[in-house]
């Protein structure tokens, strides 16, 4: 595989703690996998960590907001599928909030 690329993200972006939809930063226990966004969207934690480092733009050294809005919607569909397909093999993935029956 090739065309991939290294960046430094800064430590005070904080993947874990923002929220593209009420654009700001809410504090969360580390043992909240799962969690609602401020629109009611729930998320898997590490998908979404995933995601925002995603809309990071490294030119401006912050998170593309635009890129956010505008991408969020394909790969949550995404990640949606992923996390049924889970289920629906009954995958455990530990720590990661998935319940499996």
């Amino acid at each position: 595989m090739s065309g991939g690329r290294y960046i430094e993200v800064p430590s005070n972006y904080r993947v874990s703690q923002y929220d593209h939809t009420a654009d700001a930063y809410v504090k969360k226990k580390l043992s909240d996998r799962m969690y609602h966004l401020a629109d009611g969207t729930l998320v898997q934690r590490d998908w979404y960590s995933s995601f925002l480092l995603y809309c990071y733009d490294d030119k401006i050294e912050e998170i593309n907001k635009t890129k956010c809005r505008t991408e969020f919607e394909k790969h949550y569909k995404r990640e949606k599928a992923l996390i049924k397909w889970i289920q629906a093999n009954q995958i455990k993935i530990l720590n990661s909030g998935i319940k499996t029956a």
